[in-house]
């Protein structure tokens, strides 16, 4: 809300006293910024930011504690399933519990083959 008045935009900034949209370049700039800051303190955040990052990574986020896909894309908006599964990636814990499900009984008691491996497997598997 904006001096009593309601708005639809969400990323705004003041220029000479008017309440203005901020540009998708500005914005983009202002989260390489956080990214360079944040890289500081932790050098695995990528050299290149942009904002589909977070779009993605909140998708995968929410997907991945326990929301289902079909809800995922329709948050997204998007009207095809397939491309939500582009976005979304299991979690290992999400293939363990999947695996559980369908697995004898006698089964769950073996030492799984990838223990101690789990980020080798993840990315034979494209999950990572």
């Amino acid at each position: 809300m904006v001096s009593g008045k309601h708005t639809d935009i969400i990323f705004h900034t003041t220029l000479d006293g008017k309440f203005k949209e901020l540009s998708v370049r500005s914005i983009q700039r202002m989260l390489q910024e956080y990214a360079a800051s944040a890289r500081k303190l932790d050098p695995s955040i990528p050299e290149h930011v942009h904002p589909h990052m977070l779009r993605r990574s909140k998708a995968t986020t929410i997907y991945q504690s326990g929301m289902p896909i079909e809800q995922v894309s329709t948050l997204l908006g998007h009207s095809q399933i397939e491309t939500t599964r582009i976005y979304t990636k299991p979690s290992m814990e999400q293939i363990r519990k999947a695996i559980e499900k369908i697995a004898p009984p006698e089964d769950l008691h073996q030492t799984p083959l990838w223990k101690g491996k789990e980020t080798e497997f993840a990315k034979k598997l494209g999950l990572r």
